[in-house]
């Protein structure tokens, strides 16, 4: 969890950065910086999970936001941010994060989880891997056609 470890959100924030800091809007490792510290918590949205490596180098993370799409602000909360270092992926980081955050989810009483990723980009298949269902295809207002993917939480038992 990035809230046992908030020094720690600036590396994580440099990934996102280096994989999407082309963006609108987006464009400064500041934005991202920022963006990662309002996810140091650990029982409210934004939250944000990392994986460390054996000399606390960030390995990769993933973040819940309450909202990612406008156009489905009707469903909450949202995975967001997911990323794994290139040379890393396909490893099982992604699905140890990913696994993470489904039991942060259901301990806090959080049912069901939505992301949204790009239709052509191969995280669809990875979110199908962890167990996520497709729920929509949408031509989303940021610009490139999405995939809404959904799974429910296991309720943790008393």
């Amino acid at each position: 969890m990035l809230a046992d470890r908030p020094e720690l959100a600036a590396g994580w924030a440099e990934l996102h950065w280096r994989e999407w800091g082309k963006a609108s809007g987006r464009e400064a490792l500041s934005w991202w910086v920022d963006d990662a510290a309002q996810a140091i918590q650990r029982t409210d949205v934004p939250v944000a999970f990392i994986a460390l490596g054996p000399h606390d180098e960030v390995l990769g993370g993933v973040g819940v936001h309450q909202f990612d799409l406008e156009e489905r602000r009707d469903r909450s909360p949202w995975v967001v941010g997911m990323i794994v270092r290139p040379e890393l992926r396909g490893q099982g980081v992604g699905q140890a994060l990913m696994a993470r955050v489904e039991a942060w989810a259901s301990s806090v009483g959080i049912a069901q989880l939505w992301v949204a990723t790009e239709t052509a980009s191969r995280a669809v298949a990875f979110y199908q891997r962890c167990g996520y269902e497709r729920s929509e295809e949408l031509a989303a207002q940021r610009g490139e056609p999405v995939t809404i993917l959904t799974k429910q939480c296991a309720p943790v038992r008393p």
